[in-house]
């Protein structure tokens, strides 16, 4: 009866981790698919670039947890990705957003964002019980926070000129190059 009992047991653990990697397998193909297309609306965003709003430089320090995951487990990868995304999406919702952009590049972007992290909530809801991250708490997305905060003061300072939001979009376009890496921590 105990052997019954443990290899039911056993049975359910091993369909568990292949439903989970499954999961992971498709989560990783959208993003990738996803980061690919916004990207793409992120070049039709910036255009060209004025030679003035060249000298609007910023270093907006990125946090190096997100330019170099060390712990690449794919819920932390998970988290993070939302996290960045949420933000994105933020910051490009908000009333003085890309002055001089055309609004169905900026709603479509906005769009394949959302998409994305309603597709990552899923993928969070599912493994919540399970996850053990150290991306839970708010001390541990402080340097994210503050990253994005400085991006919103930097835009707040420039007074929200197109040449600031110009050097803005760059710096997002770098974002998804760490969330490119993200995303490569949802492999198996």
């Amino acid at each position: 009866m105990a052997n019954s009992s443990m290899v039911q047991l056993v049975l359910l653990l091993f369909f568990s981790a292949a439903v989970s990697s499954d999961q992971y397998d498709s989560l990783r193909f959208h993003q990738r698919r996803t980061n690919h297309r916004s990207l793409s609306l992120l070049k039709e965003m910036i255009g060209e670039i004025h030679p003035k709003c060249l000298r609007e430089g910023m270093d907006f320090k990125v946090p190096r947890e997100i330019v170099q995951p060390k712990q690449c487990q794919k819920e932390n990868a998970t988290m993070v990705i939302h996290e960045m995304l949420q933000h994105i999406f933020l910051l490009f919702s908000s009333k003085n957003a890309s002055p001089g952009v055309n609004e169905t590049i900026t709603e479509t972007f906005l769009s394949v964002i959302y998409q994305q992290m309603v597709h990552l909530e899923m993928a969070l809801e599912q493994e919540m019980h399970q996850v053990n991250s150290i991306w839970g708490s708010e001390d541990s997305t402080l340097p994210l926070n503050n990253y994005y905060q400085g991006i919103m003061n930097y835009l707040k300072s420039k007074e929200y000129s197109s040449c600031a939001w110009k050097r803005v979009q760059v710096e997002i376009r770098r974002n998804f190059v760490f969330l490119n890496n993200w995303t490569e921590c949802l492999k198996n």
